[in-house]
């Protein structure tokens, strides 16, 4: 090689290193300078986490302030998709971890944000099994990590018809609801839904300062922090202990029991056998639960109390009563003799009493509930007077209430009849039926209870509600309800009414009443025993009561099906509630709890079974 190849050489080496060199500088120029602020700007994004923050729901209580639903800490398992997605094995070691089953975390909470840097909620309410087991592979697996969150809390799983539950937001709810995203917990049912907006609360939110492992560290080192604001609290109309005994009377059973303030509508006690438990749908409800629950024969999920109809059968004869002496095709000494039946065209009508009840005037009517007694009187009203008597109170159409989807009810009226079966298909045969509460008449518990406290009101129907207030615990100011609807019944003067109200008298004092077993000197309280007709089975049983007497506080409804009489199966349900209300009242020392706090959560009695009781045939009714 000559030397002039060898400067050729050097001077080619030298180039390229000056090139190399060049490129290096103008690439760390480019990183520092130009691009710098993008790259220090992910940098911080990697190392500061946005964590939202669950505002604890509003609590719901009782009238006397005891808790009926609450809050309680939980754990949940967040994760990063974008950061869980840069390591294979990473999602399917948490899943594995959290259910078992990674596809299910891999499809449902991480799959459809796969590039996303918004933390997606993995696994709820965590079990301390699957939370040592996170705990045990969490710094390996960067971008999850943990929150303690607020989660619904149903102490005792009281009045579930009534409160309602919480569970995740549907597709179709994001649209309703602005400012929710997947995953958020809704009001499904109940007082959870009507008053979701208040219940909520307000997320907050903070930057934390996370490490290489996507853990968060020095904790309180928060570069900002905004906290959420507390749902507002319900203070509701409902008395836990009564509540609780409704409930444990109806174990067992299929019905409903409402109870209801005389003075002011306020529904105390609102049960429906069977029942479920809310607390399963505060996390996310399994497919395994959810099926039972939808294919139990009893439908547990029914609120009974409001959403179903009956045909109220003997219950609803004070208003037949109250109509026939107000219209006057009846007077206060008119009566009737009951051989047993009662024969109209070519059909003959039983009454319930085989032997029948001989002479029976205006209360005993009601007291002894003789249905010929109201065949005739049916026939004597007409369609029209038929009608009229049960509307006035109210029956056959929605009460209001603060409940979700309300059943109207039905009072079959002439156009009712003419759709249903032509103008020339329906005689005045069909109104002997419905004048004893069958046929084609059908009411709610909840209904019937209003009808009864306006019969105890002397002719004033209130509206019933649950909610008396809602309480703001920021800025600790109660916001109360508005003044519940009263509708007086100004066309029936107080001395008819009165029959009415002698006549239930008379079904629990009197001697031939049909609920006779319910006397009980320190509570006196008025009634009206009735039998609903049910194709499928044995009659569903009927009571509504009022009392005391004298200056009546309270009035209740209780109905079993397939009990067969209201006496023998309805009445020591309702009649048992209502003495309660009214002794917590007037004797409200001997209720006072010496050790149990009223927030405590309420165990709900282990009822024993006790055998059918022995119901004479004089009270089958």
């Amino acid at each position: 090689m000559t030397q002039r190849n060898e400067m050729l050489r050097d001077a080619s080496f030298l180039i390229v290193g000056i090139v190399a060199f060049s490129l290096l500088i103008y690439r760390l120029v480019q990183l520092q300078v130009v691009e710098g602020p993008e790259y220090r700007a992910k940098s911080e994004d990697n190392r500061i986490r946005f964590v939202e923050m669950l505002a604890p729901r509003g609590v719901i209580r009782d009238r006397r302030g005891a808790l009926l639903v609450s809050n309680r800490p939980s754990y949940t398992c967040y994760g990063i998709p974008r950061d869980l997605y840069k390591d294979s094995l990473a999602v399917e070691r948490i899943g594995f971890a959290l259910a078992g089953d990674p596809a299910e975390i891999r499809e449902k909470q991480l799959q459809p944000f796969r590039s996303s840097f918004r933390p997606q909620r993995l696994r709820r309410d965590l079990p301390y099994p699957l939370l040592a087991r996170f705990e045990e592979i969490r710094n390996e697996i960067p971008g999850s990590y943990l929150e303690i969150e607020p989660k619904r809390f149903y102490p005792g799983g009281i009045a579930p018809h009534a409160i309602g539950y919480v569970a995740e937001i549907s597709d179709d709810e994001l649209t309703k609801y602005p400012g929710l995203q997947s995953g958020d917990l809704v009001g499904k049912r109940g007082l959870e839904r009507l008053y979701d907006k208040e219940l909520r609360g307000v997320k907050g939110n903070r930057l934390s300062v996370v490490d290489v492992h996507g853990q968060e560290v020095e904790t309180g080192a928060e570069l900002g922090r905004i906290d959420p604001i507390p749902g507002k609290e319900l203070w509701t109309t409902l008395d836990r202990d009564a509540q609780l005994l409704a409930e444990s009377l109806l174990v067992d059973k299929i019905g409903a029991v409402v109870a209801m303030d005389v003075r002011t509508g306020g529904v105390v006690v609102l049960a429906s056998a069977p029942t479920y438990d809310p607390d399963i749908f505060a996390g996310s409800v399994s497919a395994n639960d959810w099926r039972m629950l939808l294919g139990d024969p009893d439908k547990p999920m029914l609120n009974r109390a409001v959403q179903t109809m009956y045909p109220p059968g003997s219950t609803i004869k004070p208003a037949m009563l109250v109509e026939g002496l107000n219209s006057g095709v009846i007077t206060p000494s008119w009566g009737v003799s009951c051989p047993g039946s009662f024969t109209y065209g070519n059909r003959t009508f039983k009454c319930w009493k085989k032997g029948g009840h001989g002479y029976v005037d205006c209360v005993q009517s009601i007291a002894q509930s003789c249905d010929v007694f109201y065949y005739k009187l049916g026939l004597l009203l007409g369609v029209d007077g038929i009608n009229r008597a049960f509307t006035r109170f109210h029956l056959g159409s929605p009460t209001g209430i603060d409940q979700t989807s309300e059943a109207a009810g039905l009072v079959p009226s002439r156009e009712w009849y003419d759709k249903r079966y032509g103008p020339n298909g329906w005689s005045t045969g069909f109104l002997v039926s419905v004048s004893i509460g069958q046929g084609e008449m059908l009411a709610t518990p909840l209904q019937l209870c209003a009808f009864t406290a306006a019969i105890a009101a002397d002719g004033v129907w209130k509206q019933p509600y649950l909610v008396e207030g809602i309480f703001d615990p920021s800025t600790r100011v109660l916001e109360k309800r508005a003044q519940p609807e009263e509708r007086p019944i100004s066309d029936v003067p107080p001395h008819i009414m009165d029959f009415a109200q002698r006549g239930m008298t008379e079904v629990v004092w009197g001697p031939s009443g049909t609920a006779r077993r319910q006397q009980d000197d320190s509570s006196r309280i008025a009634g009206k025993t009735g039998t609903a007709q049910n194709s499928h089975g044995d009659d569903h049983g009927w009571f509504i009561c009022y009392g005391p007497i004298e200056n009546p506080m309270y009035a209740c409804c209780a109905l079993v099906e397939f009990g067969k009489s209201g006496s023998g199966a309805a009445a020591p349900v309702a009649g048992d509630v209502l003495r309660y209300l009214i002794k917590r009242e007037l004797y409200p020392a001997l209720f006072e709890k010496k050790t149990e706090s009223e927030d405590s959560p309420p165990q709900k009695k282990n009822v024993r079974q006790t055998e059918p009781v022995a119901v004479n045939v004089e009270e089958q009714e």
